[in-house]
């Protein structure tokens, strides 16, 4: 335990306090990291995302949220710098010890922010994926790229969620190796291991008839999670099963796209689009098949919730995924943009219950490593190291 003297009070920054896995990471943490002792809240900004939001449920944890008026998700030079010095303000104010960051913009302004408080403060960072990807333009790339080794330089722990993002930030320059430590993103399975067999009932809860092979996604309709590659899958897999049905759980900022990208395919017929939703683990077993189109991941959150439900999984090789997918145990690995790969994966799948359940039967042993309660302990250590170091 941290010496006395100290009163370690942990502070978590977010841009947007949006329905994603990032978030509900930060909302277990903080509300169990408290219950041990270290009492944590959660800085986000204003903006309300189409996707939803968690702020009903930080209520429920019982965690503090403040909001600074200016941290948004776009760039903007304006409302950076005033972000910058709420954010200032707010560490100040409040003397906290520890101020952990997420997402690409909180990561950066959180950090330098930090750094400059006047207060003695220790700078934690967890990279959910780096914020640039292989296609993205590449001085878009360079930029963010550069931001990250400016603000890996302020931490006094950068976190990754999986092996697989060491080794990119070392490639681009960022840090070294053992500069990094691996805590897995964690997930309460139990609420999903409950929903094992309850197919028919979750297809009664969304509409589905009960027969038809249904490809289902939970993701955020955003251009990082390549979501129109979903619909030229669903292309190729309607060719071998005409009934076959694609749910998306979600919303974002490409959601009217979709929805006319899937008209201009004359996929209507074989999609529902069923916005962001609340009950993600009651909807999960009407899938047979989990499918992931991504650009650029760390370590998908609800991937693990659907393997936890024992639905296979179909997914692009980015970030973390290769953990747990890899074609011979839990599904199907393609690269990304390999749309015949992912139809072939999908239809594979779908024809054959005997091979999703000798895919899936390592599936708990494999999840182990990613609960929360491993996860909680883990940052419990390090923020004890940290407040000893002070």
């Amino acid at each position: 335990m941290p010496d006395k003297k100290h009163t370690l009070t942990i502070l978590h920054l977010i841009t947007k306090m949006a329905v994603g896995g990032a978030q509900m990471n930060t909302l277990i943490s903080c509300r169990e990291i408290s219950k041990m002792g270290y009492p944590s809240a959660v800085l986000t900004g204003p903006e309300i995302s189409p996707e939803g939001t968690f702020s009903d449920l930080s209520e429920k944890y019982g965690v503090p949220v403040f909001t600074a008026p200016h941290l948004v998700r776009k760039l903007s030079p304006y409302h950076d710098i005033k972000a910058f010095f709420e954010i200032k303000e707010i560490i100040e104010k409040n003397s906290f010890s520890i101020v952990h960051t997420h997402g690409s913009k909180a990561k950066f302004l959180g950090r330098l922010a930090a750094a400059c408080a006047r207060t003695p403060v220790k700078i934690v960072q967890t990279v959910h994926g780096w914020s640039f990807f292989e296609t993205m333009p590449i001085f878009q790339k360079a930029f963010y790229s550069l931001l990250e080794k400016v603000g890996y330089k302020l931490a006094d722990s950068n976190i990754v969620v999986s092996p697989h993002d060491i080794k990119k930030g070392v490639n681009w320059g960022i840090g070294k190796p053992e500069d990094y430590q691996l805590i897995r993103s964690g997930v309460e399975f139990e609420a999903f291991f409950a929903q094992r067999g309850n197919g028919t009932a979750a297809r009664v809860r969304i509409g589905l008839p009960p027969n038809d092979p249904v490809v289902g996604t939970v993701i955020r309709l955003a251009s990082q999670k390549h979501p129109e590659a979903i619909v030229d899958v669903a292309e190729k897999v309607k060719e071998s099963f005409p009934n076959v049905k694609f749910v998306i759980v979600g919303d974002g900022p490409l959601h009217n796209y979709m929805e006319q990208y899937i008209s201009e395919r004359e996929m209507k017929d074989n999609f529902v689009m069923l916005g962001s939703r609340k009950d993600v683990a009651e909807i999960l077993p009407a899938f047979d098949v989990f499918l992931l189109t991504s650009r650029s991941e760390g370590l998908p959150r609800a991937m693990l919730e659907a393997l936890a439900v024992k639905i296979p999984v179909v997914a692009t090789d980015v970030g973390g995924i290769a953990e747990l997918i890899n074609g011979l145990k839990n599904g199907f690995l393609c690269a990304h943009g390999d749309i015949n790969c992912l139809a072939d994966g999908v239809g594979k799948l779908l024809a054959s219950t005997e091979l999703r359940e000798k895919m899936l039967s390592t599936v708990d042993q494999d999840l182990a490593p990613f609960s929360a309660r491993i996860m909680v302990e883990q940052l419990f250590q390090l923020y004890t190291f940290l407040v000893k170091n002070m």
